[in-house]
């Protein structure tokens, strides 16, 4: 590193710019931040440089906006079209020098551009020569003479084409993904009609930038089926859009298999409850696009596979309603006392509970608290309340015991008690809420556990 006060010679300086062109823009940030706190002058070269390559990058998305997605990794773990990031980054450096003019009026355009704007006109030009660019010069581009990757160039070209639609697509975007009635069904079959008259695939492809700007890409089916105008399961299977359909059920399926080894048998012991739940509810979520978007067959490709996926995650869940009593008499145990003669009643055992155990039944509560969203729609809502009711009452009974013999001043050990009163109340508040919980502990703090004995303070 240069001493301070003194300048970087130029051949470090270069090496420095091509080591900053290939960081994450994470990393670039983080050394933006740095560059703040730093005081030494021999730094600013260094300062300017990132500065420069983040500026640069902000306006590359920008112009690129409808196609940043397809050089990322979906975060929902779904297939999807993806080309490598280094091309995007490529073509923005290739369009520095072919297109200078158009290359330094995006940097204006974007300074004064708000989001609300119609887009400039110098972006659509620059993702025309980046499309122009891919088909021209591949190699340029991949930067390998191999035939796969050039054919891959050429058709990142093919998306790009498709820049002036998804652009009007993206801006009314928000309103497909809400009621569609049969005016935005007409404008989104017009947008799909337009991008199909590019070339034969291009309708998928569409749909395809579509589903990459989509943050659940479950979404895509009901978008898929409106362009279709709510076909029949056989119809979707067999046509050119059967790609994304079976992308979401690939993964309800895989999901759904994986759920069964944590949530199966012994297995459910360290199961991450809280997750299976968040895994249930999308794969229910996704299970419906289908059954409300699509006309499914009984004996249809896609509809056997969704009855299939109901029937798994409704067998899973009544599994863990069906234990759901024991394990909560497990973490809250009783013991038989005699009260009078023969006369016996089951009070609460405040012998401890090993975390674990704790743990694992506040997780499934919670898994059960969770499952009330979805219990009409997994065709369990009969069970699912039935549990729901003796589990309450099993808690309530145990917590209306233990307040019993605090208000009585049965309790000699306070600190056991309040232990055993936490436990119950945070069962509580895991299957109910926090208002059951809330309630609960007011009841405990007005109790007498608390108060000073009258016979210690006599005998003091």
């Amino acid at each position: 590193m240069a001493a301070p006060g003194r300048d970087i010679d130029p051949h470090r300086m270069a090496l420095l710019k091509g080591l900053i062109q290939t960081l994450p823009t994470g990393v670039l940030r983080s050394l933006e931040t740095a560059r703040g706190l730093s005081k030494d002058a021999g730094l600013a070269s260094v300062r300017s440089l990132v500065a420069v390559e983040l500026d640069s990058r902000q306006v590359c998305e920008t112009v690129f906006l409808p196609f940043v997605r397809l050089f990322r990794s979906r975060e929902d773990g779904l297939e999807s079209v993806q080309f490598p990031r280094r091309w995007l980054t490529t073509i923005w450096k290739q369009l520095e020098t072919r297109e200078a003019a158009l290359y330094r009026d995006a940097f204006t355009a974007c300074r004064v551009h708000r989001a609300e704007d119609p887009t400039p006109v110098v972006f659509f030009r620059l993702v025309k020569a980046g499309a122009e660019l891919c088909r021209d010069d591949p190699q340029a581009v991949a930067a390998t003479d191999e035939p796969e990757a050039l054919a891959q160039v050429v058709e990142l070209g093919r998306y790009l084409d498709l820049h002036r639609i998804m652009r009007q697509t993206l801006s009314r975007l928000p309103d497909f993904l809400g009621r569609m009635d049969a005016e935005k069904a007409a404008a989104l079959r017009v947008l799909f009609k337009d991008a199909a008259e590019f070339e034969d695939e291009s309708g998928c492809r569409f749909l395809e930038l579509v589903f990459a700007n989509l943050d659940d890409g479950g979404q895509i089916v009901k978008l898929m089926a409106t362009v279709a105008d709510r076909p029949k399961d056989r119809f979707l299977a067999e046509s050119e859009l059967a790609c994304f359909g079976e992308r979401i059920l690939a993964q309800i399926e895989t999901r759904v298999a994986k759920l069964g080894r944590d949530m199966g048998g012994r297995a459910q012991e360290g199961a991450d409850m809280a997750l299976a739940g968040q895994q249930i509810a999308q794969a229910l979520a996704q299970l419906q696009m289908f059954e409300h978007y699509i006309e499914l067959a009984r004996n249809g490709p896609w509809g056997q596979r969704v009855a299939a996926a109901h029937k798994e995650i409704a067998g899973l869940v009544e599994q863990v309603l069906n234990g759901a009593e024991r394990r909560l008499a497990q973490a809250l145990p009783t013991r038989t006392e005699r009260i009078h003669g023969r006369m016996k009643r089951e009070a609460p055992d405040l012998s401890a509970v090993t975390p674990e155990r704790l743990e694992q039944t506040r997780q499934i509560l919670a898994f059960i608290g969770q499952a009330r969203a979805i219990a009409a729609s997994g065709g369990f809502a009969s069970l699912h309340a039935k549990t729901v009711e003796a589990l309450e009452t099993q808690m309530d009974a145990w917590f209306g015991s233990l307040l019993a013999d605090a208000n009585s001043g049965d309790l000699s050990d306070v600190e056991l008690a309040s232990e055993a009163f936490e436990r119950v109340t945070g069962l509580m508040q895991a299957l109910c809420g926090g208002e059951k919980a809330k309630t609960a502990r007011r009841r405990v703090a007005a109790s007498e556990l608390y108060r000073p004995r009258a016979n210690a303070t006599d005998a003091a």
